[in-house]
Protein backbone atom coordinates (compact mmCIF):
# COMPACT_ATOMS: atom_id res chain seq x y z
CA UNK A 1 0.00 0.00 0.00
CA UNK A 2 1.08 3.13 -0.76
CA UNK A 3 2.22 6.10 1.82
CA UNK A 4 1.89 9.60 1.57
CA UNK A 5 4.81 11.31 2.38
CA UNK A 6 5.34 14.80 2.14
CA UNK A 7 8.53 15.26 0.04
CA UNK A 8 7.41 12.66 -2.55
CA UNK A 9 4.33 15.07 -3.26
CA UNK A 10 6.81 18.43 -3.23
CA UNK A 11 8.71 16.22 -5.61
CA UNK A 12 6.06 15.62 -7.82
CA UNK A 13 5.52 19.11 -7.69
CA UNK A 14 8.43 19.86 -8.98
CA UNK A 15 8.47 17.36 -11.74
CA UNK A 16 4.91 18.75 -12.98
CA UNK A 17 6.21 22.49 -13.54
CA UNK A 18 9.19 21.18 -15.52
CA UNK A 19 6.35 19.50 -17.76
CA UNK A 20 4.71 22.59 -18.01
CA UNK A 21 8.12 24.48 -18.59
CA UNK A 22 9.04 22.14 -21.45
CA UNK A 23 5.91 21.91 -23.12
CA UNK A 24 5.86 25.62 -23.70
CA UNK A 25 6.86 26.75 -27.21
CA UNK A 26 10.93 27.90 -27.09
CA UNK A 27 11.73 27.19 -23.88
CA UNK A 28 14.82 26.20 -23.16
CA UNK A 29 14.39 25.84 -19.32
CA UNK A 30 13.67 22.32 -19.02
CA UNK A 31 16.27 20.96 -21.09
CA UNK A 32 18.70 20.44 -18.42
CA UNK A 33 15.79 18.31 -16.81
CA UNK A 34 14.78 16.26 -19.32
CA UNK A 35 16.36 13.20 -18.99
CA UNK A 36 14.19 13.24 -15.26
CA UNK A 37 10.70 15.31 -15.20
CA UNK A 38 8.80 12.35 -16.66
CA UNK A 39 10.52 9.63 -15.62
CA UNK A 40 10.56 11.09 -11.58
CA UNK A 41 6.83 10.25 -11.38
CA UNK A 42 7.92 6.86 -12.28
CA UNK A 43 10.42 6.53 -9.85
CA UNK A 44 7.85 8.17 -6.83
CA UNK A 45 5.49 5.40 -7.65
CA UNK A 46 7.88 2.69 -6.87
CA UNK A 47 9.66 4.45 -3.82
CA UNK A 48 5.95 4.64 -2.48
CA UNK A 49 5.36 1.25 -2.98
CA UNK A 50 5.78 -2.06 -0.90
CA UNK A 51 8.87 -4.28 -2.34
CA UNK A 52 6.53 -7.06 -1.22
CA UNK A 53 3.07 -8.82 -2.62
CA UNK A 54 0.38 -7.06 -0.49
CA UNK A 55 -1.57 -9.22 1.60
CA UNK A 56 -3.93 -11.15 -0.29
CA UNK A 57 -4.14 -9.31 -2.84
CA UNK A 58 -2.94 -10.95 -6.34
CA UNK A 59 -0.96 -9.49 -8.98
CA UNK A 60 -3.66 -8.44 -11.17
CA UNK A 61 -5.61 -6.90 -8.77
CA UNK A 62 -3.23 -4.74 -7.61
CA UNK A 63 -3.21 -4.52 -11.39
CA UNK A 64 -6.36 -3.56 -11.95
CA UNK A 65 -6.35 -0.89 -8.94
CA UNK A 66 -3.71 1.32 -10.92
CA UNK A 67 -5.20 0.70 -14.61
CA UNK A 68 -8.48 1.46 -13.76
CA UNK A 69 -7.56 4.90 -11.58
CA UNK A 70 -5.39 5.80 -14.50
CA UNK A 71 -7.67 4.91 -16.97
CA UNK A 72 -10.75 7.18 -16.29
CA UNK A 73 -9.04 9.98 -16.03
CA UNK A 74 -7.29 9.62 -19.53
CA UNK A 75 -11.04 8.72 -20.71
CA UNK A 76 -12.56 11.99 -19.00
CA UNK A 77 -9.59 14.09 -20.45
CA UNK A 78 -9.69 12.91 -23.76
CA UNK A 79 -13.29 13.45 -24.10
CA UNK A 80 -12.76 17.11 -22.76
CA UNK A 81 -10.16 18.24 -24.99
CA UNK A 82 -12.09 16.96 -28.01
CA UNK A 83 -15.19 18.95 -26.81
CA UNK A 84 -12.04 21.90 -26.17
CA UNK A 85 -11.01 21.78 -29.57
CA UNK A 86 -14.35 21.91 -30.93
CA UNK A 87 -13.85 19.49 -33.96
CA UNK A 88 -13.86 16.13 -34.09
CA UNK A 89 -11.02 14.17 -36.65
CA UNK A 90 -10.51 10.37 -37.28
CA UNK A 91 -7.35 10.66 -36.67
CA UNK A 92 -7.35 11.97 -33.61
CA UNK A 93 -9.76 9.74 -32.69
CA UNK A 94 -7.62 6.92 -33.60
CA UNK A 95 -4.73 8.40 -31.54
CA UNK A 96 -7.14 8.49 -28.62
CA UNK A 97 -7.42 4.80 -28.92
CA UNK A 98 -3.77 4.19 -29.82
CA UNK A 99 -2.51 6.81 -27.21
CA UNK A 100 0.89 7.81 -29.03
CA UNK A 101 1.80 11.32 -30.06
CA UNK A 102 2.51 9.71 -34.34
CA UNK A 103 2.78 6.10 -35.60
CA UNK A 104 6.03 6.79 -36.70
CA UNK A 105 9.56 8.73 -34.39
CA UNK A 106 10.12 12.17 -35.45
CA UNK A 107 12.88 11.10 -37.65
CA UNK A 108 10.52 9.43 -40.18
CA UNK A 109 9.79 12.01 -43.20
CA UNK A 110 5.50 11.51 -42.39
CA UNK A 111 5.22 11.36 -38.55
CA UNK A 112 1.50 10.71 -39.09
CA UNK A 113 0.64 12.63 -36.13
CA UNK A 114 -2.48 11.35 -33.89
CA UNK A 115 -2.59 13.70 -30.69
CA UNK A 116 -4.13 16.38 -32.30
CA UNK A 117 -5.99 17.68 -29.17
CA UNK A 118 -3.49 19.11 -27.47
CA UNK A 119 -3.69 15.74 -25.85
CA UNK A 120 -0.16 14.91 -25.82
CA UNK A 121 0.74 14.55 -22.75
CA UNK A 122 -1.55 11.70 -22.13
CA UNK A 123 0.77 9.39 -23.46
CA UNK A 124 2.09 9.37 -19.87
CA UNK A 125 -0.95 7.60 -18.47
CA UNK A 126 -1.44 4.72 -20.49
CA UNK A 127 2.40 4.07 -20.46
CA UNK A 128 1.73 4.13 -16.96
CA UNK A 129 -0.73 1.51 -16.90
CA UNK A 130 1.73 -0.34 -19.04
CA UNK A 131 4.85 0.16 -16.73
CA UNK A 132 2.51 -0.88 -13.72
CA UNK A 133 1.93 -4.51 -15.24
CA UNK A 134 5.26 -4.96 -15.43
CA UNK A 135 6.60 -3.39 -12.36
CA UNK A 136 4.44 -5.93 -10.26
CA UNK A 137 5.84 -8.94 -12.35
CA UNK A 138 8.64 -7.68 -10.80
CA UNK A 139 7.22 -7.42 -7.44
CA UNK A 140 5.56 -10.55 -7.26
CA UNK A 141 8.66 -12.04 -8.42
CA UNK A 142 11.24 -10.96 -6.23
CA UNK A 143 13.76 -13.75 -6.61
CA UNK A 144 14.35 -12.87 -10.16
CA UNK A 145 13.99 -9.43 -9.50
CA UNK A 146 17.19 -8.27 -11.11
CA UNK A 147 17.09 -10.80 -14.11
CA UNK A 148 13.47 -9.28 -14.65
CA UNK A 149 15.19 -5.34 -14.76
CA UNK A 150 18.15 -6.68 -16.81
CA UNK A 151 15.49 -8.27 -19.41
CA UNK A 152 13.57 -4.98 -19.45
CA UNK A 153 16.67 -3.11 -20.36
CA UNK A 154 17.10 -5.36 -23.13
CA UNK A 155 14.02 -5.08 -24.60
CA UNK A 156 14.12 -1.38 -24.30
CA UNK A 157 17.36 -1.69 -26.52
CA UNK A 158 15.82 -4.08 -29.07
CA UNK A 159 12.56 -2.08 -29.54
CA UNK A 160 14.09 0.92 -30.52
CA UNK A 161 15.05 -0.59 -33.49
CA UNK A 162 10.87 -0.66 -34.58
CA UNK A 163 9.50 1.29 -37.40
CA UNK A 164 7.08 2.73 -35.18
CA UNK A 165 5.96 3.59 -32.42
CA UNK A 166 3.98 1.25 -30.40
CA UNK A 167 0.29 2.24 -29.10
CA UNK A 168 0.03 2.65 -25.58
CA UNK A 169 3.93 3.14 -25.18
CA UNK A 170 4.55 -0.57 -25.15
CA UNK A 171 8.20 -0.06 -26.00
CA UNK A 172 8.81 2.09 -23.89
CA UNK A 173 7.26 1.28 -20.98
CA UNK A 174 9.97 -1.30 -20.11
CA UNK A 175 12.09 1.58 -19.57
CA UNK A 176 9.68 3.09 -16.90
CA UNK A 177 9.06 -0.01 -15.20
CA UNK A 178 12.81 -0.29 -14.80
CA UNK A 179 12.28 3.40 -12.52
CA UNK A 180 9.67 1.98 -10.63
CA UNK A 181 12.03 -0.60 -9.51
CA UNK A 182 14.52 1.93 -9.11
CA UNK A 183 12.23 4.17 -6.53
CA UNK A 184 11.33 0.41 -4.94
CA UNK A 185 14.44 -0.65 -4.32
CA UNK A 186 16.17 2.61 -3.15
CA UNK A 187 13.27 3.21 -0.23
CA UNK A 188 14.41 -1.22 0.56
CA UNK A 189 18.10 -0.77 0.46
CA UNK A 190 18.53 2.78 1.86
CA UNK A 191 15.43 3.70 3.80
CA UNK A 192 17.00 6.28 5.84
CA UNK A 193 18.89 8.10 2.71
CA UNK A 194 16.45 11.18 2.41
CA UNK A 195 15.10 11.15 6.30
CA UNK A 196 18.15 14.00 7.04
CA UNK A 197 18.18 17.33 5.20
CA UNK A 198 22.27 16.61 5.81
CA UNK A 199 22.99 15.55 1.72
CA UNK A 200 23.85 11.78 1.99
CA UNK A 201 27.45 10.98 -0.02
CA UNK A 202 25.21 8.64 -2.50
CA UNK A 203 23.32 11.94 -3.22
CA UNK A 204 26.24 14.17 -3.89
CA UNK A 205 27.71 11.55 -5.83
CA UNK A 206 24.30 11.87 -8.22
CA UNK A 207 24.54 15.51 -8.50
CA UNK A 208 27.85 15.18 -9.92
CA UNK A 209 26.82 12.71 -12.26
CA UNK A 210 24.06 14.09 -13.26
CA UNK A 211 25.77 17.31 -14.33
CA UNK A 212 28.60 15.71 -16.13
CA UNK A 213 25.93 13.53 -18.23
CA UNK A 214 23.45 16.40 -18.75
CA UNK A 215 24.95 17.61 -22.08
CA UNK A 216 24.15 14.38 -23.35
CA UNK A 217 20.36 14.44 -22.73
CA UNK A 218 19.28 17.48 -24.31
CA UNK A 219 17.66 15.31 -27.09
CA UNK A 220 15.37 13.44 -24.69
CA UNK A 221 11.84 12.89 -25.16
CA UNK A 222 10.38 9.13 -23.61
CA UNK A 223 7.22 9.89 -25.47
CA UNK A 224 8.63 9.51 -28.54
CA UNK A 225 11.25 6.76 -27.84
CA UNK A 226 14.12 8.97 -27.92
CA UNK A 227 16.39 8.57 -25.34
CA UNK A 228 18.88 11.22 -26.31
CA UNK A 229 22.60 9.81 -26.84
CA UNK A 230 22.26 6.43 -25.42
CA UNK A 231 19.99 4.47 -23.72
CA UNK A 232 22.53 3.62 -20.89
CA UNK A 233 23.38 7.24 -20.39
CA UNK A 234 19.34 8.14 -20.51
CA UNK A 235 19.15 5.61 -17.69
CA UNK A 236 21.51 6.67 -15.51
CA UNK A 237 21.27 10.52 -15.81
CA UNK A 238 17.43 10.02 -15.36
CA UNK A 239 18.30 7.93 -11.91
CA UNK A 240 20.78 10.59 -10.45
CA UNK A 241 18.25 13.20 -11.80
CA UNK A 242 15.51 11.58 -9.40
CA UNK A 243 17.80 10.81 -6.11
CA UNK A 244 18.51 14.59 -6.96
CA UNK A 245 14.99 15.86 -7.31
CA UNK A 246 13.85 13.90 -4.17
CA UNK A 247 17.01 15.71 -2.04
CA UNK A 248 15.81 18.65 -3.23
CA UNK A 249 11.86 18.06 -2.11
CA UNK A 250 13.13 16.91 1.23
CA UNK A 251 15.29 20.06 1.60
CA UNK A 252 11.74 21.82 0.86
CA UNK A 253 10.03 20.02 3.52
CA UNK A 254 8.03 21.93 6.10
CA UNK A 255 8.79 25.48 4.11
CA UNK A 256 6.34 28.11 2.68
CA UNK A 257 7.58 27.11 -0.95
CA UNK A 258 7.65 23.26 0.00
CA UNK A 259 4.27 23.74 1.09
CA UNK A 260 3.07 24.71 -2.10
CA UNK A 261 4.63 22.41 -3.85
CA UNK A 262 3.61 19.57 -2.11
CA UNK A 263 -0.33 21.28 -2.88
CA UNK A 264 0.79 21.27 -6.50
CA UNK A 265 2.35 17.51 -6.47
CA UNK A 266 -0.74 16.40 -4.86
CA UNK A 267 -3.10 17.49 -8.06
CA UNK A 268 -0.56 16.57 -10.64
CA UNK A 269 -2.45 14.28 -12.18
CA UNK A 270 -4.94 16.40 -13.67
CA UNK A 271 -2.09 19.33 -14.46
CA UNK A 272 -0.66 16.42 -16.19
CA UNK A 273 -3.27 15.86 -18.50
CA UNK A 274 -5.15 19.66 -19.17
CA UNK A 275 -1.84 22.04 -19.41
CA UNK A 276 -2.01 22.46 -23.13
CA UNK A 277 -5.13 24.70 -23.53
CA UNK A 278 -3.78 26.65 -20.53
CA UNK A 279 -0.16 26.70 -21.96
CA UNK A 280 -2.02 28.49 -25.15
CA UNK A 281 -4.45 30.02 -23.38
CA UNK A 282 -1.89 31.91 -21.29
CA UNK A 283 0.07 33.26 -23.91
CA UNK A 284 -2.91 34.90 -25.54
CA UNK A 285 -3.69 36.42 -22.24
CA UNK A 286 0.04 37.73 -21.94
CA UNK A 287 0.34 38.70 -25.55
CA UNK A 288 -3.31 40.81 -25.40
CA UNK A 289 -2.33 42.31 -22.36
CA UNK A 290 1.50 43.61 -23.87
CA UNK A 291 1.10 43.33 -26.96
CA UNK A 292 4.32 44.84 -27.53
CA UNK A 293 7.30 43.54 -29.78
CA UNK A 294 8.46 40.36 -28.69
CA UNK A 295 12.14 41.40 -26.62
CA UNK A 296 13.79 38.49 -24.72
CA UNK A 297 12.83 40.18 -21.27
CA UNK A 298 8.98 39.97 -22.62
CA UNK A 299 9.99 35.94 -23.95
CA UNK A 300 10.66 34.98 -20.09
CA UNK A 301 7.88 36.75 -18.86
CA UNK A 302 5.69 35.10 -21.46
CA UNK A 303 7.22 32.16 -20.37
CA UNK A 304 6.72 32.89 -16.39
CA UNK A 305 3.15 33.71 -16.93
CA UNK A 306 2.04 30.57 -18.96
CA UNK A 307 3.95 28.40 -15.95
CA UNK A 308 1.79 30.46 -13.07
CA UNK A 309 -0.96 30.42 -15.60
CA UNK A 310 -1.24 26.72 -16.57
CA UNK A 311 -0.23 25.55 -12.91
CA UNK A 312 -2.43 27.53 -10.91
CA UNK A 313 -5.33 27.17 -13.24
CA UNK A 314 -4.54 23.39 -13.79
CA UNK A 315 -4.55 23.40 -9.70
CA UNK A 316 -8.14 25.07 -8.81
CA UNK A 317 -9.37 22.88 -11.64
CA UNK A 318 -8.56 19.91 -10.13
CA UNK A 319 -9.80 21.10 -7.02
CA UNK A 320 -13.18 21.68 -8.27
CA UNK A 321 -13.47 18.54 -9.67
CA UNK A 322 -12.47 17.02 -6.21
CA UNK A 323 -14.74 18.44 -4.35
CA UNK A 324 -17.63 16.43 -5.77
CA UNK A 325 -17.12 13.36 -4.33
CA UNK A 326 -19.54 11.72 -7.23
CA UNK A 327 -17.24 13.49 -10.22
CA UNK A 328 -14.07 12.54 -8.13
CA UNK A 329 -15.34 8.90 -8.22
CA UNK A 330 -15.71 9.03 -12.06
CA UNK A 331 -12.63 10.94 -12.85
CA UNK A 332 -10.16 9.61 -10.77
Amino acid sequence: MKQRLNYIDIAKGLGIILVVLSHIRNSDVANYALAFYVTIFFFCSGYTTSCSPQGDKGMMAQFKRHAIKLLKPYVFFSILLVIISGEIYLQGLIGIVYSRYSLYPLSHPDIHHFFIYGNYPLWFLTCMIVAYLLFYVIVYNPKYRYYLASLYLVLTIAMTQLPILLPWSIDTAFFMAIFMFAGMETRRLMPNLFQSKTVHPLVLFAIIIYVLLVPLCFDVNLSVREYGSSIAVCFIAGLTGCLMTVYAARLLENTFTGTLLQKIGQHSLTIFCIQIPFILWGKDIFEHVFPQPQTQVQFIATVIFQTLFTITAGYLLSLLLHKNERIKKIIF
